[in-house]
C-alpha cells in the first residue's frame, strides 16, 4: 500500500495556493532506510572542485632569499562564510547540468534507484572511526551535481568519485558510465543497532533537503536549509546546497561537523551542521545569510512531511483498509512563556493556512505522536517508526510567527504540510542574518510536553437533542487527553475543561475519565456561524493550574 521505496521526488510548488505537492521514496539500500522518501529536485550544484584558490592543497617553495608567506588558515566556518559573502556579492548564477551520457540523464526512477554505492568504498572505511560517508551520483532528477570537499586537519580538499565506486549491474546501461561520477548528494552511517558503522543516520539529497535518523526510526518528515515565499501567491525559490565539506571526524568522535554553501536567486548562505546520533539524534545549525534582494517571505528551520489520513480526517481514500496514513500528526509549539501549544494536522479539501505569533519562542515541531502498529495497520511504511523532529531556538528569534501550511492531497506520495518560523521585519537587500537552532529527531520524549496532552482528536455529528437524528450544521469534537498528573488523578477530581470558540456558538461541552486507559475525554459540540471558520481552543486545569499543553483545532464548516 506504499510508495516509499522511491527516490527523493521533487518538492511542492506552493504557487497559485501551493496546490501541487510532491513526494518522496527511499534511496539506496540501507538497513535502516526500510521506508525513506525524497523530493523530485531539480535544483543541483556546480561540479567545481574548489571554489577559491585559498582552498588549494599545497604552494610553491618561495625563491631563494625571500621570506615564506605565512602558510594558508585553517578551513573552518569563517572560511565558508567569506565564501558566501563573495558569492552574494555577484549576480546569481543558475547551476548548470551535468554533463551526462543521455541515457543516464533520462534513467527513470527505477533505474536510478539501482545506481548502488559500494559499501566497501565509503569514506572514511579505511580508519577507525564511528562515522561512514556514502554518495548519491548525479542522474534522473539530480541532473546538477554538487561540489563534495573532505576537510581533514584543516585542509580542504575536492572529493573525486569514480564509477569503480558504485555497482552499476542492475541499471543495464547500454554505454559505460564515465570514469569519473559527478555528485548529487551524500548520506552518513553510523553504529546505531550494532557495532558496526552501518546505520544510516543522514542523508543530504536535493535542493537544500536534509533528512535525519535517530534509533528504531525510519525516514518520513524532511528538513530544509530555508523556505522562500513558501506559500505565497507567486513563484516559490528552492535555495540548494552548491558545496558541501564533510570534516574528517576523529577515531573516537562521536559527532561529525558538515560546512555547506547555500545559493538561490535571492541570497547566499554559510552552513556549518554539528550533527550527533543517538537514540535522540541531534544536529546544531548556525547559519549566515547574505541577501542579494528582498523576499516576501523567509521561511526559517522549514520542516515538511505527509498527512493524508487521521483520526479526525473526513476526506479517506476509498479502499483504503488503513485507519491512519501520515508521517507527523501535530504541531507542537512552546512560546516564550512556556505555553505548550498542540494543533492536530488535517487534510482539508482546502488550502489551510495557519499562524502562531510570539516573541522569542522556545521551540517547534511536527511530531508523530501516535506509536501504535494497529493504528496504521501498515507493515510496509512502518509509519508508527517515523521521527518527530522539535526545532529548539537558540539565541534571539524576535518577533514572529511559526507558520503551518496544510496542502489538500489526495495520495500518500504528496507531502503536504509545511511549518518553519517567519520573522516580522521584513528582509531587505543587503542584510546579513544570523541563525541558529537545534534539531531533535525522536520517537517517544516526555518533556515534548512535560505535562498531559492531546493524545487523540476525532469529529462527528451531534444528534439533535430529543430527535435522535445527526444535526445537519453542527460539529462535534472529541479530545483525549492523557499524561502528565492526568494518571493521578481520580474522577472524583474536580478536573475542568476550559474551551473556547472564536466564532459561532459552543453548545455543550462535558468531560469524562476514562478509566481503563487514566485518560480524560472532552466532548465539544460547536455550531457555525454560517460557512466561517471556527478557531477552538480547549485545555485542562486542576483548580487554577493547567494540567494539560493547548489543544487548538480549525473546523472549515
Amino acid at each position: 500500500m506504499s510508495l516509499r521505496h522511491a527516490a527523493w521526488m521533487q518538492p511542492a510548488k506552493l504557487t497559485n495556493v501551493a496546490k501541487d505537492a510532491v513526494r518522496r521514496g527511499p534511496v539506496g539500500d540501507s538497513k535502516i532506510m526500510r521506508s525513506c522518501t525524497r523530493r523530485d529536485l531539480t535544483l543541483g550544484a556546480l561540479a567545481a572542485a574548489a571554489l577559491t584558490p585559498s582552498f588549494a592543497r599545497a604552494q610553491l617553495p618561495p625563491p631563494a632569499g625571500q621570506i615564506p608567506a605565512p602558510p594558508p588558515a585553517s578551513f573552518d566556518y569563517d572560511t565558508v562564510l567569506e565564501e558566501a559573502r563573495r558569492v552574494a556579492a555577484g549576480p546569481y548564477q543558475a547551476p548548470s547540468p551535468a554533463a551526462l551520457p543521455a541515457e543516464w540523464r533520462e534513467l527513470g526512477y527505477d533505474r536510478y534507484q539501482q545506481i548502488r554505492f559500494r559499501p566497501a568504498a565509503s569514506l572514511w572505511s579505511d580508519r577507525k572511526a564511528f562515522f561512514r560517508a556514502q554518495f548519491f551520483a548525479a542522474g534522473f532528477i539530480y541532473s546538477a551535481p554538487v561540489s563534495i570537499n573532505i576537510v581533514t586537519d584543516g585542509v580542504s580538499n575536492p572529493f573525486v568519485a569514480s564509477r569503480d565506486m558504485f555497482d552499476w549491474n542492475d541499471v543495464k546501461l547500454k554505454e559505460p558510465p564515465p570514469e569519473q561520477v559527478p555528485l548529487a548528494g551524500f548520506r552518513l552511517h553510523y553504529p546505531l543497532h550494532g557495532p558496526e558503522p552501518v546505520d544510516e543516520i543522514a542523508a543530504f539529497l536535493g535542493a537544500s533537503y536534509f533528512r535525519l535518523l535517530g534509533r528504531n526510526q525510519v525516514y518520513g518528515i524532511s528538513a530544509r536549509g530555508l523556505a522562500i515565499d513558501t506559500g505565497l501567491q507567486r513563484q516559490e525559490e528552492f535555495p540548494f546546497f552548491r558545496t558541501f565539506w564533510l570534516v574528517t571526524p576523529a577515531p573516537e568522535a562521536r559527532e561529525i561537523t558538515i560546512y555547506a554553501l547555500l545559493d538561490s536567486p535571492a541570497l547566499a548562505g554559510a552552513y556549518m551542521f554539528t550533527l550527533r546520533p543517538g537514540t535522540e539524534t541531534r544536529l546544531e545549525v548556525t547559519a549566515t545569510l547574505f541577501m542579494r534582494h528582498g523576499v516576501g517571505m523567509l521561511g526559517v528551520a522549514p520542516l515538511t512531511s505527509m498527512f493524508l489520513a487521521g483520526k479526525n480526517s473526513d476526506r479517506r481514500q476509498p479502499g483504503d483498509f488503513r485507519p491512519e496514513v501520515h508521517d507527523s500528526d501535530g504541531l507542537l509549539i512552546e512560546t516564550s512563556a512556556g505555553e505548550w501549544i498542540w494543533r492536530p494536522l488535517n487534510n482539508s479539501a482546502e488550502l489551510d493556512i495557519a499562524s502562531f505569533g510570539d516573541k522569542n519562542p522556545r521551540g517547534f515541531g511536527l511530531i508523530q505522536r501516535d506509536r501504535a502498529l494497529d493504528h496504521y495497520q501498515d507493515l510496509q511504511a512502518l509509519y508508527h517508526q517515523r521521527p518527530s523532529v522539535w526545532v529548539e531556538t537558540m539565541g534571539e528569534w524576535g518577533e514572529g510567527e511559526v507558520r503551518l501550511i496544510q496542502i489538500p492531497t489526495d495520495s500518500e506520495i504528496h507531502d503536504n504540510i509545511v511549518a518553519f518560523w517567519v520573522g516580522r521585519e521584513p528582509v531587505k537587500a543587503g542584510q546579513r542574518l544570523e541563525l541558529r537552532y537545534r534539531l531533535h529527531t525522536f520517537s517517544e520524549a516526555a518533556r515534548f510536553p512535560p505535562g498531559g496532552r492531546a493524545v487523540a482528536t476525532r469529529v462527528g455529528l451531534p444528534d439533535i437533542p430529543g430527535t435522535g437524528k445527526p444535526s445537519k450544521t453542527a460539529r462535534r469534537v472529541i479530545v483525549d487527553f492523557a499524561g502528565g498528573e492526568l494518571v493521578n488523578l481520580r474522577p472524583e477530581h474536580p478536573v475542568s475543561a476550559q474551551v473556547s470558540v472564536s466564532v459561532g456558538k459552543l453548545l455543550t461541552a462535558q468531560l469524562q475519565p476514562i478509566l481503563s486507559t487514566k485518560a480524560w475525554r472532552l466532548i465539544a459540540d460547536v455550531e457555525p456561524d454560517g460557512k466561517k471558520p471556527i478557531e477552538m481552543r480547549a485545555y485542562l486545569r486542576l483548580y487554577d493550574e493547567a494540567l494539560t499543553e493547548t489543544w487548538t483545532y480549525r473546523w472549515r464548516p
